[in-house]
């Protein structure tokens, strides 16, 4: 109860100062953060590590930016990568291609083996265009689109496409674990989505996270980042940035230090 209480306050703070743009959210008993970002009044960026092969943490993001004068708002691990901390698929920051576009297909060594979720077809991009529009297309119409965005991150699965959920997710999967996305809602806002870190609270299947952004969150496109792994910083309501899970790409909305 003292955690949804400080919860409330934090939320009423930022309400009476005009600011809200974060709350909980709670979807077929589990509970989320969500962000809601209008890009063409906040700037959402995309960090990459700063040395190839070294991972990227919410510390090390928050002292980079300090150096710029500049302090974290928000922060969420970005889409899915490979071991030596390079993504998966297409990253792009502001405006240079770090990675290019996936479109491989998984082959699998038995058919027993599961597809890893960011082969899981149809998957996507979400991006920014240089106005701040947002969009997120199936990889490859994106690919085919001729979209030059400012910002892009690829993964999988994309969760909902024109409003229809992924054909692989079952909402009587068992597979229950964190999860974060982004989604692009019908007014143009893009809401950036993190599970709530509590075990009780925050575990969820991929058809009911897909669930709460079509139903819930009015986003007709939404594409899954990651999962047990995902973590959430919101200034002002989920405390200090502290150590997290080592990432590649993060997403972060900052602002100068006062």
């Amino acid at each position: 109860m003292l955690y949804f209480r400080t919860l409330l306050t934090a939320i009423a703070l930022l309400a009476m100062r005009g600011a809200l743009s974060a709350e909980t959210i709670e979807h077929a008993g589990t509970h989320y953060w969500v962000y809601r970002l209008d890009p063409k009044k906040e700037a959402l960026e995309l960090h990459l590590p700063e040395k190839a092969g070294e991972p990227n943490t919410f510390p090390k993001l928050a002292a980079s930016v300090e150096k710029a004068g500049r302090r974290l708002v928000f922060a969420m691990n970005a889409g899915i990568f490979e071991g030596n901390f390079r993504p998966t698929g297409l990253h792009i920051s502001r405006g240079r291609e770090i990675t290019p576009l996936n479109l491989d297909v998984y082959t699998k060594r038995s058919p027993e083996e599961p597809t890893p979720n960011f082969f899981l077809k149809p998957n996507g991009v979400f991006f920014l265009r240089s106005d701040g529009s947002p969009g997120i297309l199936e990889s490859t119409a994106f690919g085919a689109s001729g979209e030059k965005p400012v910002l892009a991150t690829q993964s999988g699965p994309l969760l909902v496409r024109a409003g229809t959920i992924h054909p692989v997710l079952q909402p009587d999967s068992t597979s229950k674990r964190y999860r974060n996305g982004v989604g692009v809602a019908s007014n143009g806002q893009v809401l950036l989505v993190c599970s709530v870190l509590k075990r009780d609270q925050g575990m969820s299947n991929l058809y009911r996270f897909a669930e709460l952004f079509r139903d819930k969150l009015d986003c007709p496109d939404a594409l899954y980042l990651d999962g047990d792994i995902s973590y959430v910083h919101i200034r002002g309501l989920t405390g200090p940035v502290e150590e997290t899970n080592w990432f590649a790409g993060i997403l972060a909305i900052t602002e100068p230090t006062p």
